[in-house]
């Protein structure tokens, strides 16, 4: 078995990991409710049998293993073994200027091609083609049992000058890809570098084509401690690229090759004697490598089991009847005039902290200031926890918005508690302050400020209060003037309506009264 994408198998071991933890959680929770009553007693009048949340959690955990398992891709169901005579194999061959380091006799490149001759003449059944590359890269010879016509092409002494000076590794792999196959198993592609990379990203191509079942096979030339790179001078000779007068050196990278490669067989190094055989053997292993990751990927099994351990968890939850008429019944039509104030329905009246996300809900609302829709998700919210003083804040704050004086009422009622006292006031005050009612405003504001003395905010929208109350009883405005202030005041005080339960309304009328 292999896997496509085997770092989703962290999550299924992590998951696994934790059943122990979800063991031990659900003995001590069967010790605890043991002490409250029987297993009958339990399942009668306690919604289910002791201990179902223990329960629950290991199968969710091995839901999220099996489901991590699929994502993960595996594989298996090998196709029957293919011979070698039905391997295609592309050779990529690096001709850049580093291949020409005499760190090896006579040269990298032409040790290189020597054993590539000699691995030819090891599997002469096998299907060959070549490609060669530096600064680009470029096919030479398609797919073909021609052996002879690939060994006159690797016996030309001048390979380098169907390409642009350079080292681009991953243009020589995507180029040798192009020559195989689409699809389907035994195809290889040998790659005879030293392993210098100057540009492009080697690795991320040549995990693509593994991915897509093709192997890589490394054949490495050079010592890890190089020489200087030759070039010929054009009249025979030859010089040696200098930078900043210095010798420009290379070293062979077997760690760049190895990961290239997988590093499942290793690297096959171009000096060793048997370095042909060996070559031709990892070669042969390629098909195995090849036909493993050209395997169905059989993923449904697993997203089965984790569907099935999913529903088992549900099953045992003690409120599913519950749930399961929340999700079967149809939900009725409201009345097309005159709505009733929105009840509940029976889901969020079973799953837990539904009246929470009802205040973020019209918190939200208000925020873009669609009113009815917060004034609504914050009935809904009360008639789930109708003893939260909190959400009555919220509810009123919206309805006295609206100019409703119910919400007006039940503001001047919370204001009576000392913990709320500051909190009612002030968003009273802030709400009259949004509809123009100046008077009104600066009571209510002046009320919060002798419940609490030491809040800035509530001495700002004072001091907004009386500016426009001034305006009103007196002092000209002009029209663009009391546009551009009602313009500030609508934006800041709809901000201020954000963090609507507990906390008084946000400072940010304050920090807009500055720009007036």
């Amino acid at each position: 078995m292999s896997w496509v994408e085997p770092r989703w198998l962290l999550l299924a071991i992590a998951a696994l990991a934790l059943l122990p933890a979800a063991w031990a959680l659900t003995r001590w929770r069967r010790l605890q409710q043991a002490r409250l009553g029987s297993g009958s007693l339990w399942r009668r009048w306690l919604g289910g049998v002791p201990a179902t949340g223990g329960g629950r959690l290991v199968l969710w955990l091995l839901a999220a293993a099996a489901a991590a398992a699929a994502a993960a891709g595996p594989r298996w169901g090998q196709p029957e073994h293919v011979p070698a005579a039905a391997l295609d194999v592309v050779i990529a061959l690096d001709v850049s200027a580093s291949m020409r380091c005499a760190d090896m006799a006579p040269t990298r490149l032409d040790r290189t091609v020597t054993v590539l001759r000699q691995t030819l003449h090891r599997l002469p059944d096998a299907n060959w083609s070549l490609a060669v590359g530096a600064g680009d890269a470029r096919p030479l010879v398609p797919l073909t049992q021609d052996t002879e016509t690939l060994d006159a092409r690797l016996s030309d002494p001048n390979l380098e000058r169907s390409v642009a000076p350079g080292s681009n590794l991953a243009l020589l792999l995507a180029t040798a890809g192009s020559l195989l196959p689409g699809s389907g198993p035994a195809r290889a592609i040998l790659l005879a570098s030293d392993g210098e990379e100057l540009e492009g990203d080697a690795a991320g191509v040549a995990e693509a084509l593994r991915r897509s079942g093709i192997a890589i096979v490394p054949l490495i030339s050079g010592t890890t401690a190089g020489g200087p790179v030759p070039r010929p001078d054009g009249g025979g000779g030859v010089t040696y690229a200098r930078e900043a007068g210095a010798l420009v050196r290379t070293r062979a990278r077997p760690e760049l090759l190895r990961r290239l490669g997988g590093g499942s067989d290793g690297v096959v190094d171009a000096a060793f004697p048997g370095a042909p055989h060996a070559l031709a053997e990892a070669l042969v292993r390629s098909v195995r490598i090849s036909e493993r990751e050209a395997a169905p990927v059989h993923a449904a099994p697993f997203m089965l089991a984790a569907a099935l351990l999913a529903t088992g968890s549900f099953l045992l939850w003690p409120w599913r009847r519950a749930a399961l008429v929340a999700l079967l019944l149809p939900v009725p039509l409201a009345a097309a005039a005159n709505p009733p104030v929105p009840t509940p329905s029976t889901w969020q009246r079973v799953l837990p902290g539904s009246a929470s996300l009802l205040e973020r809900t019209a918190a939200r609302a208000a925020a873009r200031g669609d009113w009815d829709g917060a004034r609504q998700a914050y009935a809904q919210a009360v008639a789930l926890r109708p003893g939260d003083a909190e959400l009555r804040l919220g509810l009123a704050t919206v309805q006295a918005r609206e100019g409703e004086t119910e919400g007006e009422r039940t503001l001047s009622e919370l204001a009576a508690s000392p913990r709320l006292a500051f909190s009612a006031w002030y968003n009273l005050g802030t709400v009259r302050l949004l509809r123009s009612a100046f008077a009104g405003a600066a009571e209510a504001l002046r009320r919060a400020i002798a419940a609490d003395p030491r809040q800035p905010d509530a001495w700002h929208n004072l001091e907004l209060a009386l500016t426009g109350l001034a305006d009103e009883v007196g002092r000209p405005t002009a029209p663009s003037d009391r546009e551009s202030r009602d313009r500030l005041v609508e934006a800041a005080a709809r901000a201020a309506l954000q963090p609507l339960p507990v906390r008084a309304l946000s400072s940010v009328v304050r920090s807009s009264a500055r720009d007036w």
